[in-house]
């Protein structure tokens, strides 16, 4: 008799599983032209789970599946992991979002594929409400996520010269987005060590541009001078406490600098933006 609470118990996880999946695919939309990039999103609330417990356990199960797991954003009620589809000639990124909903987290998988990439439907749903079926509740799906992140290397500084930087960002611009080079890049860590234009203010910081453009006259006359002219700068965007010390800087004057990589802007000029820069 007392094997029945444990049976119980098993059958109801079994339950709010497969309740979870069913509504996973009912809440699944398949919208968008494939030639412009179809889109494809679900949802499903999680009783019992919690954002953090959630996207813990995305990360492993991403990994387990193949994914790149590329980067997280959380607050303490909500996050989103960026995981990025690696098979095939045109890789995607995919979003797992969770938030705290009381003692649920609802969670929600979007993707849009490549401009003129096919695929069915249904493989998509199966695949999103695939991993929503494998997350756990309660103290379970806690261990679970708590080993995911004990398992996160945290990444060096890495130390390189900005236009060798702006270099490998221009070459990656030719065959992925500014979506895909962002999710890439942020939250690296750089050593930079360069010229600057002259500092400028912007949206309450000082901005120090590091000069990309190998001079043509210069010894280092090669194709990357030519090319170097469409290499995109490398701004750092100042910590609060450097800001007087960026702003007392000169054109041409050197800076050597560490930043977090924010994001990478496509436009005129394209740029790769790094935040709270000091000095070193």
């Amino acid at each position: 008799m007392k094997v029945i609470p444990f049976i119980t118990s098993i059958i109801l996880l079994a339950t709010a599983a497969q309740i979870n999946a069913n509504t996973c695919e009912k809440n699944f939309v398949a919208e968008g032209d494939p030639r412009n990039g179809a889109e494809f999103s679900t949802s499903t609330t999680i009783n019992d789970l919690g954002s953090a417990s959630a996207l813990g356990q995305l990360r492993a199960i991403a990994l387990a599946d193949g994914f790149n797991v590329l980067g997280e954003e959380s607050t303490g009620s909500q996050g989103t992991l960026t995981i990025e589809q690696k098979n095939g000639r045109h890789p995607f990124l995919i979003y797992l979002t969770a938030v705290n909903k009381g003692t649920a987290a609802e969670v929600s998988i979007r993707t849009k594929l490549n401009r003129r990439t096919v695929a069915k439907p249904e493989d998509i749903r199966a695949g999103m409400c695939g991993m929503v079926a494998r997350i756990k509740t309660g103290a379970e799906g806690d261990a679970i996520a708590a080993a995911a992140r004990a398992a996160i290397v945290p990444e060096p500084i890495v130390e390189i010269q900005p236009r060798w930087l702006a270099k490998d960002i221009y070459r990656l611009s030719k065959r992925k987005t500014a979506e895909m080079i962002t999710a890439h890049y942020k939250g690296k860590r750089y050593l930079l060590d360069g010229t600057i234009g002259s500092p400028l203010e912007n949206e309450g910081t000082i901005e120090l541009w590091y000069k990309v453009t190998i001079d043509r006259n210069g010894i280092l006359q090669t194709l990357d001078a030519d090319e170097s002219t469409f290499w995109p700068p490398i701004v750092c965007r100042m910590a609060p406490e450097a800001r007087a010390r960026a702003a007392k800087l000169q054109e041409g004057e050197f800076a050597k600098l560490t930043g977090t990589v924010s994001h990478y802007w496509q436009g005129s000029p394209s740029k790769l933006v790094l935040k709270d820069c000091r000095f070193e």
